[in-house]
């Protein structure tokens, strides 16, 4: 009786989060009569080789005046493809983006990328890799800036890539710059604006699923110095712009409903009510509760010492169970859901119409 071999690789993750442009787990390969056991070997490919988004980048509206949806969706898929490996950036801003050789940073667990497009500067800045350790380690700590308090761990995540961007940004002086960036980076991109404000041409900041970064005079000045131009993207329940409690946000919300809608601003509504100016008041997410915080945060590091950091990873969320399914506090699976990368490139999507 003749018999086959079939090799099928076992491959297990269970994630919170973006997606990670990292290579695929390959497809089960047959190792026919007569190979002699020895696998027919395949090319392996990467997530970005299949994610038909890419092609929607557009340099045409980069530097328009006003808002622009396709603008927004330019800067999501950056800090989407921030995500991936140095091979794979370079590959989708030079042959799929058209643009020069992006140059790339990557400094004690900080990565960004720099794009050169015609007539601007993009800087998109990687969120962590993981979220239960991202969570886990997260604390309420503050240090005190001229231009306000910012959450300690985010400004020195920025600083150990400060000198050697500003360095190569400085080869681009004059063009306007775009900083973007998920998660994390979202945090990363909104103190570069404080620390570049008057220093650098900014033209557009725009997060998605950005933390609360600062507290005090920090929300209130990044609102007086970029009004409109700082664009906050919050989808649906998201639960990442709610933490840590005790700090804030700045900048105009784009919030999502679960359908992909932009749900009206109460605050915007109020302040017309009244005739107050838009940057007088600031639009914000809910926040969680320090008691809620810990609550959650002690959640995933039992998670976390369970079944080991690489179970948290935030890399296939929609298609895998997670460990947070049990947690105690109702309502946080679906949140963390939606922090998803993907879910806002949709949505952003839905809304340029393309």
């Amino acid at each position: 009786m003749s018999t086959q071999e079939f090799v099928v690789p076992l491959h297990i993750s269970v994630t919170l989060g973006v997606p990670v442009l990292t290579t695929a787990a390959p497809a089960p390969t047959f190792l026919p009569a007569g190979s002699g056991g020895r696998p027919v070997v395949q090319e392996k490919a990467t997530v970005l080789e299949d994610t038909p988004d890419l092609h929607k980048f557009s340099t045409a509206t980069l530097t328009r005046g006003e808002f622009h949806w396709r603008t927004a969706l330019s800067l999501a898929l950056a800090s989407k493809v921030a995500y991936g490996r140095k091979e794979d950036v370079k590959w989708v801003v030079q042959d799929i983006w058209n643009l020069p050789e992006p140059e790339f940073f990557d400094e004690d667990g900080t990565q960004c990328f720099v794009a050169v497009a015609p007539d601007c500067v993009i800087v998109s800045f990687r969120g962590t890799e993981s979220f239960g350790d991202w969570f886990g380690n997260l604390n309420m700590l503050a240090t005190t800036k001229t231009y306000g308090e910012v959450h300690r761990g985010f400004l020195g995540a920025f600083q150990v890539v400060q000198g050697k961007l500003e360095a190569h940004l400085d080869k681009h002086a004059g063009l306007p710059v775009l900083i973007t960036g998920h998660s994390l980076g979202g945090a990363l991109a909104a103190i570069a604006a404080a620390e570049w404000q008057g220093k650098r041409p900014v033209k557009w900041v725009h997060t998605f699923g950005q933390p609360r970064t600062g507290r005090g005079a920090f929300p209130k000045f990044l609102a007086r110095k970029y009004g409109a131009s700082l664009c906050r993207f919050v989808n649906d329940d998201d639960i990442v712009p709610m933490v840590p409690p005790n700090f804030g946000h700045a900048g105009k919300l784009y919030h999502f409903d679960e359908d992909g809608d932009l749900e009206a601003s109460l605050i915007t509504e109020a302040m017309e009510g009244v005739g107050l100016e838009e940057e007088a008041c600031l639009e914000e997410s809910p926040m969680l509760t320090e008691t809620e915080f810990h609550q959650l945060r002690a959640q995933l590091l039992q998670e976390r010492a369970q079944w080991g950091s690489s179970s948290l990873r935030m890399s296939n969320l929609e298609s895998a169970p997670s460990p947070l399914a049990g947690a105690g506090v109702e309502g946080f699976f679906p949140s963390v859901a939606d922090h998803s990368m993907d879910r806002y490139i949709a949505k952003i999507s839905r809304q340029a119409r393309v």
